[in-house]
């Protein structure tokens, strides 16, 4: 079910911001090198901000999603289109689990676009499948998949050959293979499971996780290089640490992220995507905090920037990132 008004609305005078200081507003379509953050921010509201490749942050818009509550998002762009899919629930008797799947143009305008049926679960995540939209759902214990086609419609649902209890997942593409990527059920393991463009998975490549406990992962495709991020808990403390797997098929050991991009409040989610080749990195706060953060193809992490600071205030609720 999906009823979402169309209009990204600003929520203050339009202006685009670098480091807290204004700069003249003025029309930016996306472009190479732009990534796209959604969160939620309340009852059936979401918001909307763009980093430019320049550096600078879109004041926020915000559109009304049909969900009363958007319990997880996801984003990807695809040729120049942000496709933004959102589960979450419609409050009446009984309460009802509501699919929405949105997509932006590279003017600003929004349109509503077509969901996969029969696969009806919960957290979701999507991919740039060679061109084509890739959904993967959490139906049950295990996750389907499902990708559209040239004339929208979707192709049969399938089911992606997990072993192990799955925690958390996310979902990434090379060219015309997909990775989905799982944590375990009890965060002490990764594994890369890859989908071939003729519809064959190959046996999964597992690395323990040695951050702590791994409550979530969020996945980009960055040049040849599968890029892990993670939310570990260690202790009180909720982290974020980021780990490679090469195109040799080995694995890098999972590293403090903080360590290198500076200090946060308490993580409590995570967003990533590849842009120009590099990773960028979104982290939500249990603060409501909301920091920024890239790492350069030198290895180098930039420092973390407030976005709330760059691109206004809001409600942080769940949140995800798209970039090309």
């Amino acid at each position: 079910m999906s009823r979402i008004v169309r209009a990204l609305v600003p929520l203050t005078a339009g202006a685009m911001l670098a480091a807290g200081t204004a700069v003249p507003a003025q029309a930016a379509p996306q472009a190479v090198g732009d990534v796209q953050l959604v969160t939620g921010a309340g009852w059936r509201d979401l918001h909307h901000t763009i980093r430019y490749a320049d550096g600078n942050w879109q004041r926020w818009g915000s559109f009304a999603s049909y969900n009363d509550e958007n319990q997880q998002l996801a984003s990807v762009v695809i040729n120049g289109v942000e496709h933004v899919v959102s589960y979450g629930t419609y409050v009446h008797m009984p309460p009802q689990s509501t699919y929405d799947h949105v997509m932006r143009d590279a003017a600003g305008n929004w349109s509503e676009g077509t969901l996969p049926t029969g696969m009806d679960g919960s957290a979701e995540a999507v991919a740039n499948l060679n061109g084509h939209l890739a959904l993967v759902r959490k139906v049950g214990d295990g996750l389907k998949l499902s990708v559209q086609q040239d004339d929208n419609t979707w192709s049969a649902v399938e089911t992606v050959p997990t072993t192990d209890g799955i925690g958390s997942f996310s979902v990434t593409a090379n060219g015309d293979v997909l990775r989905v990527v799982v944590s375990t059920s009890d965060g002490t393991r990764i594994g890369d499971y890859e989908r071939a463009a003729n519809g064959t998975w190959a046996q999964p490549s597992w690395v323990p996780f040695n951050g702590g406990t791994a409550t979530q992962v969020a996945v980009a495709q960055v040049g040849t290089d599968l890029q892990v991020a993670a939310v570990a808990h260690n202790g009180d403390r909720s982290e974020v640490w980021h780990g490679i797997r090469h195109a040799n098929g080995s694995w890098d050991q999972f590293g403090y992220v903080e360590g290198a991009a500076g200090d946060i409040p308490a993580v409590k989610q995570i967003a990533v995507t590849n842009s120009r080749g590099t990773l960028q990195l979104v982290a939500s706060t249990t603060d409501g905090g909301l920091f920024h953060t890239i790492r350069f193809a030198n290895r180098t992490w930039q420092r973390f920037g407030d976005v709330k600071a760059a691109a206004g205030p809001t409600s942080v609720g769940e949140i995800s990132l798209a970039g090309e």
